[in-house]
């Protein structure tokens, strides 16, 4: 650092003033025009559904690495795109007790249809058409095809696709498949398809033809607790289905959604 007296000696300053002087270079970048492009011209990316990508990687069989072999059909797979999706795979091949050389797998307890379906969701986020699976198109054929499939992914830990089907068995509620809906919630921890099955079954204009039902006699038997918790249900809703909220201080009737 220049003292004052430095710059005193070398006439730098002038009336106790230094002055300074430089020059500022400003690099800036010229984009030059594509010769006869338009303002509005541009070149569009199209659209990807990943989603495809791997339901053509499932149907091709290309690079599979592991066999499922359900009931008289063979399915085969990915391990890691598996693992990625469940952790019941992921623990089944990857896992301490994990075999990552294991290429066969023998399933007996959940149908062809319903695991190949399930496959599908695990690769695409999407389940097929009821008709692709079934030869049926009646409502009920849906009804029990979303059972299945949520049945299957409660024991391989596919939670969003369990939540899936517990959206989709709520739209299809009906007087004759909401006894045995109840039951599967109360059997799988369903807790929000539980308490919409209730209030459903408890309404008046459902009540009687619920109770008439084959699936009733099977909520009796496979599920006895529930009609404790119907009761309670039915003894909270009078004659036009509507309730009364036990954390309304007033008690004041609300009408069900």
């Amino acid at each position: 650092m220049c003292r004052k007296a430095e710059l005193a000696r070398r006439k730098y300053l002038h009336k106790d003033c230094i002055i300074i002087e430089g020059t500022v270079g400003v690099v800036t970048t010229r984009h030059e025009k594509v010769e006869g492009a338009k303002q509005e011209d541009s070149i569009t990316v199209p659209d990807f559904n990943l989603g495809n990508g791997f339901k053509e990687l499932l149907e091709s069989e290309v690079g599979w690495d592991v066999v499922f072999r359900v009931g008289d059909e063979t399915f085969r797979a990915h391990k890691s795109i598996l693992a990625a999706r469940s952790p019941f795979f992921r623990a089944q091949f990857f896992g301490l007790a994990g075999d990552p050389y294991l290429n066969e797998v023998i399933v007996d307890d959940v149908h062809p249809s319903i695991f190949k379906a399930m496959l599908l969701f695990i690769y695409t986020d999407e389940l097929p058409d009821v008709h692709d699976t079934t030869s049926s198109s009646h409502s009920s054929t849906a009804t029990n095809m979303m059972q299945h499939l949520l049945v299957a992914a409660d024991l391989y830990n596919l939670d969003r696709l369990k939540v899936f089907c517990e959206s989709k068995l709520f739209d299809e509620l009906t007087t004759t498949s909401v006894a045995t809906t109840l039951a599967l919630a109360e059997q799988h921890q369903c807790a929000q398809l539980k308490a919409v099955c209730l209030k459903f079954a408890a309404c008046p204009a459902n009540l009687g033809v619920m109770m008439q039902s084959e699936g009733f006699k099977h909520l009796e038997e496979s599920c006895p607790t529930l009609l404790h918790e119907l009761l309670k249900t039915i003894a909270s809703t009078d004659e036009d289905g509507v309730m009364a909220e036990s954390r309304n201080p007033k008690k004041r009737r609300l009408r069900k959604h």
